[in-house]
């Protein structure tokens, strides 16, 4: 785990690493690419709605009075209050209190949070497992950043894309937030407790209480889902998106469970809603050419194929994955095409430059290796 803090200029600025399995949106990062060219109609306003207001029987939501799960994702109790008592003296400056409470999070000795980026919890569960992923982290030091009387709140950041490769047709993408603490006329402080996927320089705006939450329901939702417990993940993921309507990724996600419903023809407005939101959301572009094959619109199915065939050969970071998937599988020569392809199509991103020197490593082309680590150190340096 790494803490990252770093004054940051006027504007706002958010961590949610979530895994799901089957091709499963789990909050995914900002897609750098122009939206794919797909004559895939938009849901009516209606069928949109229909899908909000049952669940996985079709009731009406307002009959199941567990329709929604109800959790304060910043919630706090005595034993978090009296930490904050303990570690951060109200008497220092806000940025004294900000590096005391920090200390306190990490120090071993004291809290000792950890980074997993599998567990998705609210602030208290958090502060007692001492764990979590990003979107937990972030939580956890929002609620205890407040309890001493720090403007805090969630930072979304734009990272480039990132898909981890499950299988030929099966992946997961990643989201990235973490926390702001404005100091008003003295400037702000970015705080980022996850892991080394943060660079200063990614544009990042605040993102709400509401949206948070969002996540965090949609995380667990996946959760459950992977977990074959289908009716947890109905109730998590209709209250992510009545939360967050806009959200292209759970809606993706809400289609692959209604998949396992048997719930075809809902099944398709999910996914179409997906990608009305996000055109270039791949996991339900992925899963509608699915779904469109087993029902036999192999067409349509074929179009979408084709889109996602365009996108790959376009977009740099996917070939990055698929180099980092090579290369875990042992397969050198095959990630060194697939990092060539990335470095062709960008030739300004850095750690392009690193993993193709890891490579050329790997396959002992050292003077090779070690120019390209030359020119990911010069590409680093010039974007910070």
């Amino acid at each position: 785990m790494q803490l990252r803090l770093k004054p940051t200029p006027a504007f706002t600025l958010s961590v949610l690493l979530s895994t799901a399995l089957l091709a499963i949106n789990a909050g995914c990062a900002t897609n750098t690419s122009p939206p794919l060219a797909l004559n895939i109609p938009a849901p009516t306003t209606a069928q949109v709605n229909a899908l909000l207001q049952d669940d996985a029987s079709g009731n009406e939501s307002n009959q199941n009075p567990k329709a929604f799960p109800e959790e304060n994702i910043l919630a706090i109790d005595p034993d978090m209050r009296y930490f904050v008592e303990e570690h951060v003296p109200a008497a220092l400056s806000p940025r004294a209190r900000l590096s005391y409470l920090l200390d306190s999070m990490v120090r071993p000795s004291q809290l000792g949070l950890s980074y997993d980026p599998g567990i998705t919890l609210n602030a208290t569960e958090t502060f007692y497992a001492h764990r979590g992923n990003c979107l937990s982290l972030s939580s956890l030091f929002i609620a205890l950043a407040r309890e001493a009387n720090l403007n805090a709140y969630y930072n979304e950041v734009t990272i480039p894309p990132s898909w981890d490769m499950i299988s030929d047709n099966s992946m997961v993408f990643y989201k990235h937030i973490n926390v702001v603490v404005d100091f008003g006329d003295d400037g702000q402080e970015v705080v980022d407790l996850s892991v080394d996927n943060y660079e200063y320089n990614y544009p990042q705006q605040r993102l709400s209480e509401q949206e948070a939450a969002a996540q965090y329901y949609n995380n667990r939702g996946a959760e459950f889902l992977n977990q074959d417990q289908n009716d947890e993940a109905m109730r998590y993921f209709r209250r992510a998106l009545y939360l967050n309507p806009n959200a292209g990724h759970i809606w993706g996600n809400l289609g692959t469970l209604l998949r396992r419903y048997k719930r075809n023809d809902d099944a398709e407005i999910a996914f179409r809603q997906a990608l009305t939101l996000n055109p270039n959301d791949q996991v339900a572009i992925s899963n509608l050419s699915r779904l469109y094959h087993d029902l036999g619109k192999i067409k349509q199915a074929k179009q979408l194929e084709k889109a996602s065939e365009v996108f790959r050969k376009q977009n740099p970071f996917w070939h990055y994955s698929k180099a980092k998937s090579d290369f875990e599988q042992g397969d050198f020569n095959s990630a060194l095409k697939s990092i060539n392809q990335a470095i062709d199509l960008d030739r300004s991103e850095y750690r392009f430059y690193q993993f193709s020197a890891l490579v050329l490593h790997r396959l002992g082309d050292v003077e090779r290796a070690k120019k390209q680590a030359i020119k990911a150190a010069r590409l680093k340096l010039k974007s910070n």
